[in-house]
């Protein structure tokens, strides 16, 4: 029987505290309730290369990776802490100065044979949320939050591996007590390696 996702839960946002050739470090990830929708669309570029008058090769490199997060609502304290916003009293301002943070987002998706599949994006760059609201016509009409964010190889090569998404499905001890305590980002499949250990 062949599988089938569906569905989509668990938003979870770590902040990329280190990513250098020599350091890569990932804050402990928090959960963002309200999982809307969530898309990832790396694309890649390709090019032709022709000898003996025809097309000889064809070489392929990674290019932009665009994702587009849907939340019930992104709330004011972690839009103050993604992007750099000052809070006095109780009211959060926006500035030119302001510097938005790098993040990890990590979620999981429904399997129609059971179990699930898991997610870690792991570096990305979110753009500034817009403020969208309409008037209500007669019945409620929702307004989640969506969140655009620049995904991006990371730069360790000691751990990273300039690797950008890490997924696994449920079983050999990952579930989302484990694959969310951390951000994932080494080889799990090898023995020496426990699961909840990824991402130390």
């Amino acid at each position: 029987m062949g599988k089938v996702l569906s569905g989509l839960d668990m938003f979870h946002i770590a902040e990329v505290l280190k990513d250098t050739k020599d350091e890569l470090e990932f804050s402990v990830p928090e959960e963002l309730p309200g999982a809307v929708s969530m898309k990832l669309d790396p694309k890649s570029e390709t090019e032709t290369f022709y000898a003996d008058n025809g097309a000889f090769a064809q070489l392929s490199s990674l290019g932009d990776i665009d994702g587009e997060m849907e939340v019930a609502d992104l709330p004011l304290d972690m839009q103050a802490k993604i992007f750099g916003k000052t809070v006095e009293g109780g009211i959060h301002f926006s500035s030119a100065d302001d510097r938005t943070l790098e993040i990890a987002l990590g979620f999981r998706a429904k399997i129609s044979t059971g179990g699930y599949r898991y997610y870690w994006a792991l570096k990305g760059k979110p753009e500034l949320v817009p403020v969208e609201h309409k008037t209500e016509e007669g019945k409620p009409s929702p307004q989640p939050t969506q969140v655009k964010i620049k995904f991006s190889p990371l730069t360790n090569l000691k751990k990273g591996k300039k690797r950008w998404e890490a997924k696994a499905e449920e079983g050999n001890g990952i579930n989302a007590e484990t694959w969310f305590k951390q951000v994932v980002y080494k080889d799990i499949t090898k023995e020496e390696t426990p699961v909840v250990d990824v991402g130390k």
